[in-house]
């Protein structure tokens, strides 16, 4: 390991405990890394960030103290739903930071509006005691549109497969 590793894999560990000694509950997203790693304008940046190794960080670190982790599947439209009222718009590009609601009217930025979906995804999960489907509609493959993913609750110390639909 070179010793430019070194200081990014620390960081991660120290995030990775600050955020599970304040948390009984993480809440995050299943990305695709190496599908998104295929672009070439954001492989460098997403690669550089680590996040596959982020997750197991905070899943090996909450299975230690009974917590839970729980992954919200790549389909959800996290960025496009609205948070206030759940209009999902049809099309929302990378490019596009920040957005208004067509049917409320309110304005997003983009990140901030998915991480509110995502921690009340993550709630609804929970308070459906597990793996119920996303929202997300199923698509065809060979496209880069979804198979129609799960929201999967990764109990720490379980393999990582989406329980049966209650």
């Amino acid at each position: 390991m070179s010793e430019y590793q070194i200081p990014a894999t620390d960081f991660l560990h120290k995030l990775s405990r600050k955020l599970v000694d304040e948390s009984q509950i993480i809440v995050v997203e299943n990305l695709h890394v190496k599908g998104m790693v295929r672009n070439r304008k954001l492989a460098k940046a997403i690669s550089d960030v680590g996040w596959g190794m982020f997750v197991n960080f905070l899943d090996y670190k909450l299975k230690r103290k009974e917590g839970r982790l729980v992954e919200i599947g790549r389909f959800f439209p996290s960025s496009k739903t609205c948070s206030c009222c759940g209009h999902i718009v049809p099309e929302l590009t990378l490019d596009i930071r920040e957005w208004d609601c067509p049917k409320c009217k309110t304005h997003h930025d983009r990140d901030g509006n998915a991480a509110l979906n995502i921690r009340n995804e993550g709630i609804r999960i929970l308070s459906m005691d597990g793996g119920n489907p996303v929202l997300a509609v199923s698509r065809q493959r060979k496209t880069n549109k979804p198979q129609g993913g799960k929201a999967v609750v990764v109990e720490t110390g379980s393999l990582h497969r989406p329980l049966a639909a209650v």
